[in-house]
């Protein structure tokens, strides 16, 4: 048996576009959450993730919108003029690592206030920069797991390359499907014809990233961007290049996720849904959801 973890991105981007994303906590199979804590939505999203302890919560660090603090109490890292953050507020050098702490700190703190604890896993990001610097240190001070990074990811060539990840993730034998890797052939296609087509479960019907090759008890999670579009998750969050992308795709991975052909898939091949925290340390939270709410994807 294999387990699966579904963890949809981008979460708390707003409330509208949560819409899309709870329902398929709801009434799909998503069972993890990586949540902006920085976002027009946050607070929604923490309000309604507080009534599904069963969906596990990390901390999406890509910091889009706007600092939680006084953009005048954080100059360092917003565009000058604006409360919006820098696009490189990750990378630069002439951030201030107190300035990033405090802003750091303070999203933790509501998320605390709201949901009830921090997020089950942090957001350690690769450098040595003042921002990655402050992201290791409050990810050590609120007890988060560090971000797990990719494991394993689809070559050009059909392979399979693994990287090195944190030894808690390598011990749960976890292998994080990459997205950019296997699926974004789907996503990042040209006319609106394909962009049509896009079916954002295909690749596991057709068994793309090769389940069976992995080595049995397998912890396997792939993520999707599952919700519904406003105008600002249309133009005014993510700046980065693939921005066009991701657009209308994310409403097509909330049909994919509370589809009949993806219940199917996972009992077909006989899967165990877990969370993170299932992965990391042992418990079944998702299975005892799944047998509470009396599904047939129960395996326990």
């Amino acid at each position: 048996m294999y387990r699966l973890v579904i963890r949809t991105d981008d979460v708390g981007y707003t409330d509208v576009y949560n819409i899309g994303t709870f329902e398929t906590y709801a009434n799909g199979y998503s069972t993890s959450a990586d949540i902006m804590l920085e976002s027009p939505g946050t607070v929604d999203a923490l309000k309604r993730l507080k009534e599904m302890p069963w969906v596990s919560v990390g901390w999406h660090t890509h910091f889009w919108n706007s600092p939680v603090l006084d953009a005048k109490e954080v100059p360092s890292l917003v565009i000058p003029g604006t409360d919006r953050f820098r696009h490189d507020v990750k990378t630069a050098e002439d951030v201030n690592f107190e300035e990033a702490l405090a802003e750091m700190r303070t999203e933790l703190n509501r998320c605390v206030e709201i949901l009830g604890r921090a997020p089950d896993v942090g957001g350690v990001s690769e450098g040595n920069t003042p921002f990655t610097r402050a992201m290791a240190q409050v990810t050590k001070e609120y007890g988060m797991v560090c971000d797990y990074g990719h494991k394993m990811h689809l070559q050009p060539d059909g392979t399979f390359q693994n990287d090195p990840v944190a030894p808690q993730w390598e011990k749960a034998g976890l292998y994080i499907i990459d997205q950019r890797g296997i699926v974004a052939g789907d996503i990042m296609v040209e006319t609106f014809k394909e962009q049509w087509d896009y079916d954002p479960v295909k690749f596991l019907l057709e068994d793309r990233m090769r389940l069976h090759d992995l080595p049995e008890g397998s912890a396997i999670m792939h993520g999707f961007h599952p919700g519904y579009l406003d105008y600002y998750v249309a133009k005014l969050g993510d700046y980065g290049p693939n921005t066009r992308y991701y657009t209308v795709s994310r409403t097509y991975d909330v049909e994919g996720l509370c589809s009949r052909r993806l219940h199917d898939w996972i009992k077909e091949n006989q899967i165990e849904l877990c969370n993170l925290r299932d992965v990391l340390y042992g418990t079944q939270e998702y299975q005892n959801h799944l047998r509470h709410i009396g599904s047939d994807l129960c395996v326990l």
